[in-house]
């Protein structure tokens, strides 16, 4: 993480403002460190992250797993070539959009990816951002963000970007603090804590801003429906499946105390046979929207 970074952050126990101490530095970017408050809550820089004690999903996304068998670059190759070629095409269109929006506006100089996972936005942001402003990434995950951040380094070692290992529905940073969030389907994938996270994700927006969220969504009366219900009751996770139909993304939104929303919708097509995912469903219709949500 980059010193200026504290300035912004807080400590997810307490709320109090919290100092650094460095422990190693290279080119102004904290590799080890500390971040403590005065209540004596404590927290590591560790490769470049700083890690908040988060734990990733037991149920889906266990990186920590995958990586113990595979790098990071040959379990990407392996995902990539599991995904079905229409999926790849609307994935890289959901993407451009989001860039698109962030590039219109040279004002900001923060950005959030929430969620961010694999990289699969952050990595395509540092090749096309034309604006001069850092990136903030959160995850679940120490493990998948050490290796987003080697990652970027091969890409645009130039560009600052700082990662936070923390829960998004708690993120350790300020209220009004960031420019503009954005979300590749990683929202969506916190299931039944996807409105904790839109609601959080509002807190830290500064008035005036917004957020970019971005999630797919099927028929409620579709077998596909029913298979993920069925998977999450499994989990012990009950009503979660009503945020993949449009109404129930929609309302989750709207709940979330947003002064304006508008749902986009980026692309629609029908599912095929994948291993990655259970959405979209093999030979159903999905559609992909992003949700532009003002402050």
């Amino acid at each position: 993480m980059y010193k200026e970074l504290v300035e912004i952050l807080m400590c997810p126990e307490c709320k109090r403002k919290l100092k650094l101490s460095i422990i190693k530095e290279e080119n102004d970017e904290v590799i080890d460190g500390k971040l403590s408050c005065d209540n004596g809550h404590n927290w590591v820089i560790k490769e470049g992250v700083a890690y908040f004690g988060s734990e990733e999903q037991e149920c889906t996304n266990n990186w920590k797993e995958s990586y113990k068998s595979k790098d990071y670059e040959e379990l990407d190759k392996e995902i990539l070539k599991n995904t079905p070629e229409n999926m790849k095409e609307i994935n890289n269109k959901t993407k451009e959009f989001i860039i698109n929006k962030i590039n219109e506006n040279k004002e900001i100089k923060n950005i959030l990816d929430i969620a961010t996972g694999r990289g699969m936005l952050l990595t395509e942001l540092v090749e096309k951002i034309n604006i001069d402003a850092q990136i903030i990434c959160a995850d679940l995950s120490f493990e998948v963000l050490k290796y987003d951040r080697l990652k970027v380094k091969k890409i645009n070692p130039d560009i600052k970007v700082n990662y936070i290992a923390c829960d998004a529905t708690n993120l350790p940073i300020k209220e009004d603090a960031i420019d503009v969030a954005v979300s590749f389907l990683g929202i969506a994938n916190m299931l039944d804590k996807m409105p904790e996270g839109i609601k959080e994700a509002n807190r830290v927006i500064k008035r005036n801003n917004y957020l970019l969220n971005s999630g797919i969504v099927i028929k409620e009366n579709s077998d596909g429906y029913r298979v993920v219900k069925d998977w999450l009751n499994s989990k012990g996770i009950y009503e979660a499946e009503n945020t993949f139909i449009e109404t129930g993304f929609e309302k989750a939104h709207e709940e979330a105390g947003f002064e304006y929303i508008k749902p986009m919708k980026i692309a629609e097509g029908i599912g095929e046979k994948c291993e990655n995912d259970l959405l979209p469903f093999e030979n159903e219709r999905f559609s992909v929207f992003v949700m532009e949500c003002r402050k």
